[in-house]
């Protein structure tokens, strides 16, 4: 998570006052995980976000990380120096696939990134639950258009179960959904 110190947080507050009502703060990276690695800010719209992006509420704004960023952008502090923001993330070089890292941490990555987007297009995302080491099991939860959908289980065979056994193919991983699934009006329907 990002640490917005007041300083910062009430020049955000300062800048969005002369922007539409519905305008927040973006903040990204770009080339993650590389030595090009830079981060951004940005004014982002309300029509320039969706459900797989991550939502940070602060006093009368939000601050919209867009998925890859997100895990790069740990310990990362935005301030006000000299009245000019300071971007600092520490983590934004950082191969967050490294063997070094937790499993469960290196899963979440990979869904968050990879998984996520492609889910988003249908008003959906996944969450993960918990991990069960010893057995290999993930547990997940669906959102928005993935609760009721009728292709949950094609959802977790193909796109969880097999890009996950792809990227960490020394562990079998077996998906386990923990969504409670009612149709409602957000649920996903194939376009129909």
């Amino acid at each position: 998570m990002i640490l917005i110190t007041e300083k910062a947080q009430e020049k955000y507050r300062q800048l969005l006052s002369h922007k539409d009502q519905n305008t927040n703060i973006r903040i990204f990276v770009e080339h993650p995980g590389t030595l090009k690695a830079e981060c951004g800010m940005s004014f982002c719209p309300r029509n320039m976000y969706d459900l797989a992006d991550l939502v940070y509420e602060y006093e009368g704004f939000k601050v919209i990380i867009d998925p890859l960023s997100d895990p790069y952008l740990t310990d990362a502090v935005v301030d006000v120096k000299d009245d000019e923001f300071t971007l600092k993330a520490p983590s934004i070089s950082v191969n967050k696939l490294d063997p070094s890292i937790p499993l469960i941490k290196r899963i979440e990555f990979v869904i968050a990134t990879e998984v996520n987007p492609g889910i988003a297009t249908h008003g959906g995302a996944v969450e993960v639950v918990d991990y069960l080491d010893d057995i290999s099991e993930l547990h997940v939860r669906f959102k928005g258009g993935c609760v009721g959908c009728a292709s949950v289980g094609i959802t977790i065979k193909d796109a969880l179960c097999r890009k996950l056994n792809q990227r960490f193919p020394e562990t079998r991983i077996n998906v386990v959904d923990r969504t409670e699934h009612e149709v409602t009006d957000t649920t996903y329907s194939g376009g129909r």
